[in-house]
């Protein structure tokens, strides 16, 4: 009796064990019937781009790293840029300089307008004054004739009138005479005229103020009668007033001077309109190199192509890189990441662009819904090889790309996904 209830003891431990045992492989055989098998899995993708300079050069600033989060337009690095730096201020001093060539030019051009139209009021004044000049003369040798006339004619009633007729003339001469020196002393304090034309126009008034008191003892003296002194005189004013007609006429060659001066001034019109010209040629070609050095300047530094996340830096400071080499690998952010899987034909058949799926992430169990990108037009490779049975045929595969929009902040590109089906379709155990 002892020994009878260990016995009972280790009779009823093995046979609830082995119950237990008999009742866990029942449930693990259901739960594995019940499991779809071979399902395809993938794993997450997202789009890549490299960040690369422009330009080749040392590796001087590298401001972020691995794992960091960056903007498009971001500061990622900056490679030596000191010549660079040089060119662009040689560049904008070359624009300065000819910015200064082009307001000297313009300097130029507005003095010689202002010559020009000095030139041209000084030849319309001289031509005007000549010409009155010419014709005041003329009148008065004409008047002093017909008085030396009338004296050795003896008539003395019309020697008074003629010495009265030349009294005026010379009068009106010297007062035109007087009115013309004191305009020509007026423009030369304004510089329009040269001291010569002021000498020229005094000369004028001194004759016709002489000639006016000649005129004035004349008239006295045919009041009282014709003498051979006043024959002598009139003939002597006859001969004054043909020497003041050839001064006039002579004057009217200075129009011909001054016109010469507004020649001078319109060809120093034209060639500072050249300078002008030439000095905004050199104005953009100084530009241009300025926007080029600028433009050079900028590829000094490396900007992230997109929003994204360093994934990997190929290159160290001090290090020099080549135009075109990647110096960080970005994964996007702004665009959708995807999963390619790999379906037998029979599971593929059906599938179109556009359909909805489920995935489910092996990592956490979450159950995730993509839709098609593309459907592979053509298979790819055997998921399964024909045996010797003459029924038996080969299976392929095709590639399904699935968009996965709506990925859980947890879920990491890499992670692995498994194919569930169209959202709503059950998968066959």
């Amino acid at each position: 009796m002892k020994f009878v209830r260990p016995v009972v003891y280790v009779v009823m431990a093995g046979l609830i064990g082995g119950g237990t045992f008999l009742l866990s492989s029942k449930e693990a055989l259901s739960s594995t019937q019940n499991r779809p098998a071979n399902l395809p899995t993938a794993y997450i993708e997202a789009n890549q781009v490299a960040a690369s300079f422009k330009a080749g050069g040392r590796v001087t600033e590298i401001l972020v790293k691995e794992g960091d989060t960056v903007k498009k337009g971001q500061v990622l690095a900056r490679i030596q840029s000191q010549e660079i730096e040089a060119k662009v201020a040689q560049a904008k001093a070359a624009v300065a300089l000819s910015q200064g060539k082009i307001a000297e030019a313009k300097g130029a051009e507005a003095t010689a307008q202002a010559k020009k139209q000095q030139g041209q009021e000084a030849v319309t004044l001289t031509a005007e004054t000549a010409e009155k000049q010419v014709k005041q003369a003329e009148a008065v040798v004409k008047a002093a004739q017909t008085k030396v006339d009338a004296l050795k004619n003896g008539a003395r009633p019309e020697e008074k009138k003629q010495a009265e007729i030349q009294l005026n003339a010379t009068k009106e001469v010297f007062q035109t005479a007087e009115e013309s020196y004191n305009r020509v002393k007026k423009m030369k304090e304004e510089g329009l005229v040269a001291q010569t034309d002021v000498d020229k126009a005094k000369v004028s008034y001194e004759e016709a103020k002489a000639k006016y008191e000649v005129a004035q003892q004349q008239y006295a003296l045919a009041q009282q009668g014709p003498r051979v002194e006043e024959i002598q005189a009139a003939e002597a004013q006859v001969e004054q007033a043909k020497a003041a007609v050839e001064l006039a006429k002579a004057n009217m060659d200075q129009v011909k001077i001054r016109q010469g001066d507004v020649n001078a001034a319109q060809a120093s019109i034209q060639q500072a309109q050249g300078a002008v010209k030439s000095a905004q040629s050199g104005q953009q070609q100084a530009q241009a190199a300025q926007s080029e050095a600028e433009t050079y300047l900028s590829y000094t530094e490396l900007l992230a192509p997109s929003d994204g996340i360093i994934i990997s830096q190929s290159a160290q400071l001090g290090e020099m890189v080549g135009s075109g080499f990647p110096v960080f690998t970005m994964e996007t952010s702004a665009d959708t990441k995807w999963a390619r899987f790999y379906l037998k034909e029979t599971d593929a058949a059906g599938l179109k662009t556009g359909d909805t799926v489920t995935v489910k992430v092996t990592a956490n169990g979450a159950a995730v819904t993509g839709k098609v990108s593309t459907v592979a037009p053509a298979a790819d490779f055997a998921v399964k090889k024909a045996t010797q049975n003459a029924s038996d045929t080969d299976i392929r595969s095709f590639g399904v790309k699935v968009e996965l929009s709506q990925l859980p902040e947890s879920v990491l590109t890499g992670m692995t996904v498994q194919w569930e089906g169209k959202a709503g379709d059950t998968v066959a155990p």
